[in-house]
């Protein structure tokens, strides 16, 4: 999220959201502890802001707390489960439906204006019944490379210059972040959107590993390290 943005409308949920963008770590603490400052209830900011801050707690006190009970036990067992909220995979099945329809119809703008598609007409309005099948093949061996093409540059420009978005993941309020907090970069959005999209239609098994996986990640996420979140539950939370 732009820093004007930030300006011109301060809440928790901007900075919070703008912490997971990050490049460092020094502005991620500075995002969530400002969030914090907007709303002190805001249970997302404050869960990641202790699991940030953990580690070094540990160093400077080895000794494990004293077991406690009551209203704040119960608030810091609330907050464990209060940070990003995975994107359901029906959701996330949906957005991309709506992205692959997206890519379909600029593929079929690219093959109109380079003039593939009138020369099929042509084919089909000349040629003999026998000659057809070839000439359909063909034309669909031509829109396979138009197809890839416009899809990585698609997912690949939308992603990083929308922060992990594309129309389909806006439409559904989901957002791509590296897994350990942080925006995506160029590496990562080729890497998840060229490469591992390749892997994971093998059969589909990319995507049926999601199902499977704890952090509900494909294998495209797993090359890129990245997980989807739901902006809804995680505003909620």
């Amino acid at each position: 999220m732009a820093a004007a943005e930030l300006d011109e409308a301060p809440s928790a949920e901007a900075h919070y959201l703008a912490g997971q963008a990050a490049l460092s770590q020094g502005e991620r603490l500075a995002h969530l502890e400002r969030a914090l400052e907007l709303d002190p209830g805001h249970k997302a900011a404050a869960a990641e802001l202790a699991g940030i801050r953990r580690p070094h707690d540990e160093e400077q006190e080895p000794e494990a707390p004293t077991a406690s009970s009551g209203p704040e036990a119960s608030e810091t067992a609330d907050s464990d489960d209060s940070g990003p909220k995975h994107a359901s995979l029906l959701r996330r099945g949906a957005a991309l439906c709506i992205d692959g329809l997206i890519v379909a119809l600029l593929s079929l703008a690219v093959m109109f204006a380079s003039g593939r598609v009138s020369q099929l007409y042509e084919q089909m309005a000349t040629l003999e019944e026998e000659y057809l099948a070839g000439a359909i093949s063909q034309f669909q061996s031509d829109a396979v490379p138009v197809n890839l093409a416009v899809s990585a540059l698609y997912n690949v420009l939308l992603m990083v210059a929308f922060n992990g978005q594309t129309l389909g993941k806006m439409i559904f309020r989901m957002r791509v972040v590296k897994q350990r907090g942080g925006r995506i970069g160029v590496i990562d959005a080729v890497a998840r959107n060229v490469v591992g999209y390749t892997l994971s239609q093998i059969f589909l098994l990319g995507y049926l590993w999601a199902w499977l996986d704890d952090d509900q990640q494909a294998w495209h996420d797993k090359m890129a390290g990245t997980i989807v979140i739901d902006e809804r539950k995680t505003s909620e939370a």
